[in-house]
This record gives C-alpha cells, sequence and structure tokens, in this order.
C-alpha cells in the first residue's frame, strides 16, 4: 500500500490495487524521494536502478537534496544504469551517462567502483550487456527500480514487443521512442538503436518504482495499468509485480480517475 506525502490529493485503485496522485510534479517528485530514502536506509547496500529520463530526474534532485542534509546516504548502495542510445557516450550532452553523472551520481558522490553503466560508444555490445549482468548477479538483482513510462509504454528501452523473458542487451528502438528521443539533444543523432536493462532483470526487483507526470501521459498510463498485460505496452506487466508502487500527479492520473468515477 502506498502511503501519502507532501500536497497529496487523493487517491484511486486499479486492479485491486491503490495509488497515490500528487497536485503537481514537484511534491510528486519529493515523495518519490522520501520513499527511495526511506528504502536506502533500511537496505544500505542495496542495488538500485534508475532511469534517466525527464520525469524521474526531480526526484533524483530531491534525492540528492535530502543526502546534503544528512537525510540518507546514497553512497553506501550500488546503481546500475537503466539504459543508453548507441553511438552515444558522455560526451554527448543527453546521453544517458551524462543525465546520470551530472545530476545525481556525480552530486551524490557515488563511488565509480559502485556504478556500472553503459558504454554506448563501445562497440562490443556483448560485453556491455555481459557487464551489467554480471554487475547484477554480484549484488543479489535489483533491489529498487525507478522508471518512468514512455508515450509508447516502455520502460527504458523495452520497446513494445519486448517480452518478460527479455534479459536485456541491444535492441531496434520504436518510432515513438526515436521521435521523443529528439527533445534531449541540441544537436541531431542517430536514435535507431539502445541497449537496455531487460524486463526480466527489472521484474525480478524488489521494489519497482513508477513515476508519470502531465497530462500527455494520461492516456498511456490508463492503458498499461487497466488493460490485461501485453508486450505492445511493456509497463503494463508491472501490473501484478508485488513490489510495484504508482506514483502520479494530476494530469497523468486523469483518466484513471475518471474511470473511477463511472
Amino acid at each position: 500500500m502506498l502511503f501519502s506525502i507532501l500536497a497529496c490529493v487523493f487517491g484511486g485503485t486499479m486492479r485491486n490495487r491503490e495509488f497515490i496522485i500528487y497536485e503537481d510534479y514537484d511534491s510528486l517528485s519529493k515523495a518519490v524521494a522520501l520513499r527511495m530514502a526511506e528504502f536506502v536506509r533500511t537496505n544500505p547496500q542495496s542495488l538500485l536502478c534508475l532511469a534517466a529520463g525527464e520525469t524521474p530526474l526531480g526526484a533524483l534532485r530531491a534525492l540528492v537534496a535530502l543526502q546534503s542534509e544528512n537525510k540518507v546516504d546514497l553512497r553506501t548502495c550500488w546503481y546500475v544504469g537503466l539504459d543508453e542510445w548507441l553511438g552515444l557516450g558522455y560526451g554527448d550532452p543527453g546521453s544517458c551517462a551524462q543525465i546520470m553523472q551530472d545530476i545525481f551520481y556525480g552530486p551524490a558522490g557515488i563511488p565509480s567502483d559502485h556504478l556500472s553503466v553503459f558504454d554506448g560508444l563501445d562497440e562490443d555490445t556483448d560485453f556491455q550487456t555481459k557487464k551489467a549482468f554480471d554487475f547484477i548477479k554480484a549484488r543479489g538483482g535489483i533491489s529498487l527500480a525507478l522508471l518512468g513510462i514512455g508515450m509508447n509504454g516502455h520502460l527504458g528501452f523495452n520497446e513494445p514487443g519486448t517480452t518478460v523473458d527479455f534479459p536485456g542487451g541491444t535492441i531496434d528502438l520504436d518510432e515513438t521512442t526515436r521521435t521523443v528521443g529528439k527533445k534531449y539533444f541540441a544537436k541531431p543523432f542517430p536514435l535507431d538503436k539502445g541497449i537496455t536493462i531487460g524486463l526480466k532483470h527489472l521484474l525480478a526487483a524488489k521494489r519497482i518504482l513508477l513515476m508519470a507526470n502531465g497530462e500527455k501521459k494520461a492516456g498511456i498510463v490508463e492503458t498499461c495499468m487497466r488493460e490485461s498485460p501485453d508486450p505492445s505496452r511493456p509497463a503494463s506487466f508491472l501490473q501484478d509485480h508485488p513490489g510495484f508502487e504508482l506514483y502520479l500527479d494530476k494530469g497523468a492520473a486523469s483518466r484513471l480517475l475518471d474511470r473511477n468515477q463511472e
């Protein structure tokens, strides 16, 4: 069961699971950060997998702020990068590596040996995949994953059509992902392929926090949370995960709320 923190509007239900809705993106981000800080305090050696998408970044900034207030120590945990655009690395503004290093890993002071991220510039993608898998195995699996949901229902680069037994690796990116992804870059990049932690590893995580904000996400949130799980919308597989928690602002929750009131 989720709990209310900071400017909660009200909650709802979906498939016998409760969710909490927050007034705006700022209160949503702070609530998720507090939830993550609570988890880290009780699981200080855990392995976290954090999305570099636009939505989770507010929570990551708030989490770093909590550390600066001595309310959590993020340096004791381990981190595996969720995904990366193939052909891009830290030197490319907008890459997952650049975003996460500059917004979270660097400011939080995460030791380099506590971190495994994909190098999108390495042509040996099999090596990059094995390195991530070995890191996850050495830590006993992912303890907590913080995810956003794509407009096409993807999680990381688990694109539409991905099945629950996909462990991860390289993948052809869906047209929607390629189109939406342009917003991260000041100059054109070929956004045809990605590399990602797969659904198999993500769904094995003990805790999964999924964030969504804005009315633009309302339709895909409703579809993934109301309709039966299906590979065409990978986020729909989260519905029955025992450690799944859904965090929404009013805009992203609007379609779910309309259904609840019918």
